[in-house]
């Protein structure tokens, strides 16, 4: 006699072999099949009434900043100068007072004196900064993040968070093709 396998379809749709599911903790199960955010509906009054509770904690010194600012960022770069070495390009600039376009100018123009300390490769600086992303919206499709953040009046952060879990079948990234796709497709 066979012997059937049983599944169960979690929310994201993906089957669970019945046996393993019996094994999760009642919380796993939970958040697995009726997570209570899947009932929530997002909207701009959401948006808004979470950025006016955010930016009373600040004021009221009760949220803690402590993100990745400064060095702790993934994203800086530290660089070396004739005045000594800066954590970052904007320590250096505030030191020299000048715009970032004319550090990196002096970069490119004396490296001898101006030079990041470790270099990037073409390939993590893309993955660090992937540049402009077009968004499809409900209002239509964006160029940029930004853009859709002005549209719906939110922060191209809230834009993020949107497209990644609270309104993710509504706003979505538009996969764009790089210059060797366009090379290619002919």
């Amino acid at each position: 006699m066979r012997r059937e396998t049983l599944y169960v379809t979690v929310a994201n749709g993906t089957k669970v072999p019945f046996e393993e599911f019996e094994r999760w903790s009642q919380h796993k199960q939970s958040m697995h099949t009726d997570h209570p955010i899947r009932k929530i509906n997002w909207g701009l009054s959401h948006a808004d009434k979470m950025s006016s509770i955010v930016r009373a904690q600040y004021q009221a010194g009760t949220r803690s900043n402590n993100w990745n600012y400064g060095k702790r960022n993934g994203q800086s770069i530290a660089v070396m100068t004739p005045a000594g070495e800066f954590e970052t390009l904007k320590g250096a600039t505030i030191f020299y007072k000048i715009d970032l376009a004319t550090l990196k100018e002096w970069i490119e123009s004396k490296p001898n004196e101006f030079y990041y300390m470790n270099s990037l490769s073409a390939e993590q600086i893309r993955k660090l900064r992937p540049g402009k992303r077009a968004v499809i919206t409900p209002a239509g499709k964006f160029e940029t993040i930004n853009s859709a953040a002005r549209h719906y009046g939110v922060s191209p952060r809230t834009i993020k968070t949107w497209i990644r879990s609270m309104r993710k079948t509504e706003f979505k990234y538009i996969q764009l093709m790089n210059e060797n796709d366009y090379e290619n497709a002919d």
